[in-house]
């Protein structure tokens, strides 16, 4: 290659590739997209044969023909090429940083033929030797080490990488640019640095702490060194995803990498060291054993998910991983409820379809079943059916089969017959769980059947799944809560239990399956009543299913809101914040506009109910306060102020976010994106100025993004439209573009000035919104809540079609129809319940 990212736009390059012709041919097609492939040709038995190259746009290949056949055996092909740097954040892309320019790749899925001519598809995999000419002040990266530099005349050099071991090509890697790294830690023989822009090596301390630690627990997991001869992790100023895999070489988003241990909230740290340890996992699970085809993508991002989890957990024990962990199935929970989800395993035939299923269903979904199969086989048995699999497959390629035969053989159980509904089959059961009197016994009876997000619509064929049940059952005395297990696989079952009637019994013990408990009435009581003796993982889940199951019609609105009216002293910071996502949604959606009898009866509730623990709490966190106090504040201020507008929260975020511009340090960082968000809610064009000079100014990664992303929390109509206006401009980087409209349609004050933008620029906007993000956009797109604007979305993505977001279109028209039902069913029972309420506490 040749690229100067600081020079030109224009890169170049030759490709030598060997490869086994299996039977005479004079026909060659491999993977080339928007490239300018200008010579071809073969050495094959001595002889040298020069081709025609035919461009085959439509399915991103070229075609090379020769006059002679080529006979069967070794050969080489050479091509020459170049391209222009790309600036949608594909393939070979530009990125800046100020007035720096770079040169990065991002090529999963199949982008890696708009960076150089290759056969573009996992299963050909292949040993890369690169060599990169370039500036001379520029640092190059790429996926293994440096062999030697080359001084070249005219301020440039060639550097010379040591060959890769096999690799697909959508894990080859490169970055050319002004780059700095952090002085290298090590664990073992491999040595681990941090590349950064210049001036951000004090950012680095936590990502190589984190780095090592979660890389020596995945090297003692898989029993196996880690396989690549480097670690470089690389924060991009302009990157895609929030990380990519590159073997040797991973690439993040600078947020998710570059962390100020002064400044940063601990769901930030967190965060980043869920993501270092998904991409680290992935060196073994994904880069050294890789998916045939994109149908079995969940085998590199399902098991990269759980394992993420799993490992920081064991890292950080006091960070409650697993409850961070329950936000993120619930959300797989509520997409794969719907009539256009689809299965883990999925059919894919174009780029476009597999970068759709880079989604909720591949990576939280398949992670849940994964843990639902490690509990069930055993923590010990999985672990050695995983290495099994590993060794089995190294530099190689798998199917789904090649596991189940691995778990198989180290656990003795069936492990297909257990596994293969839940991947194959969408969706998942809502298990209705009774107890019944059976003489002196109490049986549970169960019955499941698939849950849909509309529980009355008719249905076809009965689905079913294998469950292996476990839930908590509480024994006579408080405290004495035990677990019950079951395999469930027909679709009425029953299980018997030995001694006294249980005070209650609870469907999903640690949330550890993917399927919704539905509890009758007389239960649920029990439940409410018994309410501290679950795991605050069991209450997150509660609290989750019954929401979904009032929002599906299986339950009353009553039944949730008696639920979270029992949750207004909640302890748990992650329970707290799980409910605020359905309070907001009955607060915009069910209750009447603001000003009015029902929105005020509702707002006063939750201040009356969830305000004593902040006033308890205060703002200000106390000496050496832990960090699930912490969490606790923030969850409740965020709850009180984002969903209820409480006029002492509003006015005490105001009066904070002065102080928090000028000094970081004044306001406790877990605090910081509501203080900044509610602010701007009442903010005038003074403040949205401050914003944009905050984040212009901003020495951390998170603190750019926060100023920036707060921008859309503005209601002045006319600052709303200074956002929309700077959305297709650089000061907006590439990668925000998409999330801070999708931000811009959840502020009631800016989603018809958003949507009208969204049309009337989409040209424009479509430039800057790559593939596997423009989905974010349409996601949005619901909170339009009319019916008139639900057929403007349908008409606008018939006209305009998104190839890698047809699925999400048809998810949003699914999800207007679903709000728009709710809404109807639920309004009369919310007035109902809220009138109650007020007479309650009026006595």
């Amino acid at each position: 290659m040749e690229v100067d990212p600081t020079k030109s736009e224009l890169f170049r390059g030759d490709v030598s590739i060997e490869i086994e012709i299996d039977q005479a041919c004079s026909l060659i097609e491999l993977h080339a997209s928007d490239l300018n492939v200008t010579a071809a040709r073969i050495e094959s038995s001595g002889a040298t044969g020069v081709g025609s190259i035919e461009p085959r746009p439509k399915r991103e290949t070229i075609a090379l023909r020769f006059r002679q056949k080529i006979p069967a055996g070794t050969a080489t092909l050479k091509l020459r090429f170049s391209g222009n740097l790309r600036s949608d954040l594909r393939g070979l892309y530009a990125a800046s940083s100020g007035t720096r320019r770079y040169a990065v790749t991002q090529l999963e899925a199949a982008d890696a033929r708009r960076f150089f001519p290759c056969f573009d598809e996992p299963i050909m995999k292949a040993r890369f030797a690169i060599r990169v000419t370039t500036g001379a002040r520029n640092q190059v990266i790429s996926n293994s080490p440096i062999l030697r530099t080359q001084k070249l005349s005219g301020g440039k050099k060639t550097v010379h990488f040591a060959p890769t071991p096999p690799l697909s090509t959508y894990l080859v890697a490169l970055a050319v640019g002004d780059f700095e790294s952090s002085k290298p830690t090590r664990l073992g023989k491999t040595e681990i640095r941090v590349w950064h822009v210049p001036g951000k090596r004090r950012l680095t301390a936590f990502s190589l702490e984190a780095a090592r630690e979660t890389l020596a627990r995945l090297e003692k997991y898989f029993n196996l060194p880690y396989p690549y001869a480097k670690l470089d992790l690389v924060a991009v100023p302009d990157f895609e995803a929030g990380a990519m895999e590159n073997a040797g070489a991973v690439f993040f988003r600078e947020t998710l990498l570059l962390v100020d241990p002064e400044t940063v909230t601990l769901t930030e740290q967190k965060r980043v060291a869920e993501v270092i340890c998904h991409e680290l996992a992935h060196m073994w699970y994904g880069d050294l054993v890789t998916m045939e085809w994109w149908n079995d993508l969940w085998l590199n991002e399902a098991f990269a998910t759980w394992m993420a989890f799993e490992i920081v957990a064991s890292w950080k024990p006091e960070w409650e991983m697993w409850q961070d962990f329950e936000l993120h199935r619930g959300a797989a929970l509520n997409l794969d409820a719907l009539d256009s989800t689809h299965p883990i395993y999925t059919e894919v035939k174009t780029p476009d379809e597999a970068t759709e299923n880079f989604d909720l269903i591949t990576y939280e979904k398949g992670a849940s079943v994964v843990r639902m199969l490690e509990h069930y086989l055993g923590a010990k048995a999985f672990r050695a059916g995983v290495r099994k699999y590993i060794r089995r497959h190294k530099e190689s390629n798998t199917v789904a089969s090649d596991l189940w035969d691995a778990l198989s053989d180290a656990s003795g159980e069936r492990v297909e017959a257990v596994v293969r509904g839940w991947i194959e089959q969408p969706g998942y059961p809502v298990l209705k769980v009774r107890r019944r009197k059976n003489g002196s016994r109490t049986e549970i009876r169960f019955r499941q059947e698939r849950f849909y997000s509309r529980a009355k619509k008719a249905r076809g064929v009965p689905t079913r799944w294998p469950i292996p049940w476990v839930g908590r059952v509480g024994g006579a005395r408080r405290g004495s809560a035990k677990l019950e297990k079951k395999l469930l696989l027909e679709t009425q079952e029953k299980l018997s239990l030995r001694g006294a009637a249980p005070r209650f019994i609870y469907g999903n013990a640690d949330e550890s399956g993917f399927y919704r408990p539905l509890h009758d009435g007389a239960e649920l009581g029990r439940i409410a009543k018994f309410l501290p003796e679950l795991t605050p993982v069991e209450r997150m889940g509660l609290l989750g299913h019954q929401w979904a199951l009032v929002r599906a019609g299986y339950a009353e609105i009553e039944s949730f809101l008696k639920l979270a009216d029992a949750s207004g002293a909640e302890p748990a910071a992650h329970v707290l914040q799980l409910l605020r996502a359905p309070l907001a949604f009955l607060d915009s959606g069910v209750a009447e506009p603001a000003g009015t009898k029902v929105r005020d009866a509702y707002r006063n509730w939750l201040a009356e109910k969830f305000g004593t623990q902040l006033l308890d709490l205060g703002w200000d966190p106390a000496d050496r306060e832990d960090d699930a106090t912490r969490l606790r504040r923030a969850a409740i201020i965020a709850l009180l102020g984002e969903v209820a507008e409480w006029d002492a929260v509003m006015l005490a975020a105001e009066d904070r976010c002065g102080e928090y511009i000028r000094d970081r340090t004044s306001l406790d960082a877990n605090l910081a994106d509501s203080v900044v968000s509610l602010a701007a809610r009442r903010g005038d064009a003074a403040l949205y100025d401050a914003y944009l000079n905050a984040a212009d100014a901003s020495s951390t990664p998170q603190g750019r993004r926060r100023f920036t992303m707060a921008l859309a929390e503005f209601r002045d109509p006319s600052l709303v439209r200074r956002t929309l206006t700077l959305t297709p401009t650089d000061q907006i980087p590439t990668q925000d573009v998409a999330m801070l409209l999708a931000r811009l349609f959840g502020n009631p004050a800016a989603r018809e000035l958003t949507w009208a933008f969204v049309k009337r620029r989409w040209s424009s906007l479509r430039r800057r919104m790559p593939p596997m993000l423009v989905t974010r956009l349409i996601d949005a797109t619901p909170a339009l809540s009319s019916r008139e604007y639900r057929r403007e979305v349908a008409a606008f993505f018939e006209a305009n079609p998104v190839p890698t977001g047809a699925r999400a279109v048809r998810q949003a028209l699914e999800r207007f129809d679903l709000n728009a039902e709710f809404r109807r069913r639920a309004s009369p029972g919310f007035k109902r319940w809220l009138a109650a309420n007020e007479k309650r506490s009026a006595r």
